[in-house]
């Protein structure tokens, strides 16, 4: 190991990782790594490209050096790698090994139909490395198209090349831990992130020209890599997506649902009884969100339909106190009581006077989804001190 290493600070850069770049080439390029273009916020397989290395050695990392995928995994146990909700990060049985011997890499992805872009919606990278600092500082030559640059200095600070120049982090990294780092791509500009916590923001990516399109994840040096991840997604977010294929998403409506709520709406299709990754949803994302907060689809396994009708209303007004109410709604579905839980919650509008517009009272809302029984659902709502006077129950998500 010691030769190679040698050898890397006469050819570019030196130390057990030395570089994580991410490149703009030129021309079309077939992609290694294709990347679903219909996304999920949380990781998983159907939202994202992800490699673990638990198979045998992808074909682009064995272009360049002698690399393998070595099931002599290094202990995570004390490491600086965040606590994440969803077991997709869970430790895996084998790493990636790199040694590029002072050669660069690539790892060329993209959509199906052209390039990833993230001229409108953010691109997270991210991957698990065990770094060794730097005794020379990357070639220039390797960064000539590059659109930013990560390694570690000789005193273990994490440096990133970016328009500008170069930003050191202040912290120097444990280099006897694990690390996961996550680079966030959006509109020109770039977040680098050291096991969740932000280190740089808002740096401007190098490359002249297209500034929103990623090619490829390079690498150059030797060391360890696991779990490299490229999606629109946030790696790191809370809320869990599906674990099965989902049907093509349906075309956008006039209040397109949030990421978030896209998350939880594709993972409620994952698990609908009757729905295959082939069906058709004949409906808008407006049509979709509102039958994913009233839980019910209409058609079959080969074209998914919108509900038909709902009716929502309060049956029932008995006040507590002037800022507690016991409201009873009711709803029906289909012109069908509705009998069972909704993905949505229930939150209260109001009113002092009768010609005033609405105001949505942000603590008037139930804490998770409202579970309905014989086509009613009765919930306790604090409401804010103001006089109100009248009140309009909603379904949000």
């Amino acid at each position: 190991m010691m030769s190679t290493k040698k050898r890397l600070v006469k050819a570019a850069c030196s130390g057990t990782f030395c570089v994580f770049a991410l490149l703009l080439h030129g021309g079309a390029q077939a992609a290694d790594s294709l990347v679903p273009k219909e996304w999920n916020v949380g990781p998983m397989v159907s939202g994202a490209y992800r490699e673990a290395f638990d198979a045998d050695l992808p074909t682009w990392a064995g272009r360049v050096g002698v690399n393998a995928v070595t099931n002599a995994f290094p202990s995570m146990s004390g490491s600086g790698l965040p606590v994440r909700s969803n077991a997709w990060f869970g430790a895996n049985v084998k790493v990636l090994q790199l040694e590029t011997e002072g050669q660069t890499v690539t790892n060329a992805v993209a959509y199906s139909d052209g390039p990833v872009t993230f001229a409108t919606k953010p691109v997270f990278v991210d991957l698990r490395i065990k770094f060794d600092p730097l005794t020379d500082a990357p070639n220039a030559s390797l960064l000539s198209d590059a659109k930013l640059a990560l390694f570690v200095s000789p005193e273990a600070k994490l440096v990133v090349v970016h328009k500008n120049g170069a930003a050191t982090n202040s912290l120097a990294l444990d280099t006897n831990k694990w690390h996961q780092i996550t680079v966030k791509l959006f509109n020109g500009r770039f977040d680098v992130l050291t096991n969740d916590v932000a280190m740089f923001t808002n740096l401007e990516i190098r490359t002249a020209g297209d500034a929103n399109t990623l090619a490829s994840a390079n690498f150059c040096g030797t060391g360890l890599v696991d779990d490299l991840y490229v999606s629109h997604g946030n790696p790191a977010y809370l809320i869990p997506g599906p674990t099965t294929a989902i049907p093509a998403l349906p075309t956008v409506g006039v209040n397109t649902p949030t990421d978030e709520q896209q998350t939880l709406i594709n993972a409620w299709l994952s698990g609908y009884a009757g729905i295959t990754s082939g069906t058709t949803l004949n409906m808008t994302k407006d049509q979709l969100s509102l039958s994913y907060l009233l839980d019910k689809l209409n058609g079959d396994g080969t074209t998914a339909t919108p509900v038909g009708g709902y009716s929502f209303g309060i049956s029932k007004l008995d006040l507590v106190s002037p800022t507690s109410l016991i409201v009873t709604v009711a709803l029906k579905v289909d012109n069908v009581d509705k009998d069972s839980a909704i993905n949505g919650r229930i939150q209260l509008q109001g009113k002092v006077d009768i010609d005033d517009s609405w105001t949505t009272l942000d603590v008037a809302i139930t804490p998770e989804f409202a579970d309905f029984n014989a086509g009613e659902a009765t919930y306790a709502f604090t409401v804010p001190a103001g006089g109100y006077a009248f009140f309009k129950p909603l379904i949000v998500p």
